[in-house]
């Protein structure tokens, strides 16, 4: 089972995140998404390392990669948290003050244009974002905008493949 520090009330914020999005797709009409990412925010390369030395025994891989001066950890997990086959990792960014714990969930679309269209024709303030390895739609829900979807037509395991193939060409 997954273990995470108790000051970050994952359950709760879980439940809370899942009753939120649940309301949003009924009131939207629009399907159901399959989760495949649980992101929690944790404040420091030190802290990462702890979530991840914590779970050891259910982590059979693990990528680390750099983006936006922080580390960000993707590990594939041996048996699924809260029906989540990934549980990814991110080191607060410099300077900032986000608040730690729970910071988005992971929803594999096939389109995301489509997607994307589906969820601007509901009214709902989705928006495209893009680094130079993927892109992605986000949106912020739930009271004061306190939770975070991204939908992906791909899991963030593909974006730490084509990680270590930019690090392989500029090796070669």
């Amino acid at each position: 089972m997954l273990e995470l520090s108790s000051e970050f009330h994952i359950e709760q914020a879980l439940g809370e995140q899942q009753a939120a999005w649940a309301e949003l797709l009924a009131a939207s009409q629009l399907p159901k998404f399959r989760a495949t990412t649980l992101s929690v925010k944790v404040a420091d390369k030190a802290a990462l390392f702890q979530v991840l030395q914590v779970n050891q025994k259910i982590i059979e891989q693990v990528h680390i990669g750099t983006v936006s001066d922080r580390y960000i950890a993707s590990a594939v997990l041996t048996e699924s948290a809260f029906d989540m086959p990934i549980l990814k990792i991110l080191e607060r960014r410099p300077g900032s003050d986000d608040p730690l714990g729970l910071d988005s969930i992971d929803y594999l679309v096939y389109d995301l244009e489509q997607t994307y269209e589906h969820f601007v024709a509901a009214g709902l303030p989705i928006v495209k974002e893009h680094n130079e390895m993927h892109e992605w739609l986000s949106l912020r829900f739930g009271p004061d905008d306190r939770f975070e979807a991204k939908l992906t037509d791909h899991i963030v395991l593909e974006v730490a493949i084509k990680e270590l193939k930019a690090s392989i060409e500029g090796m070669t």
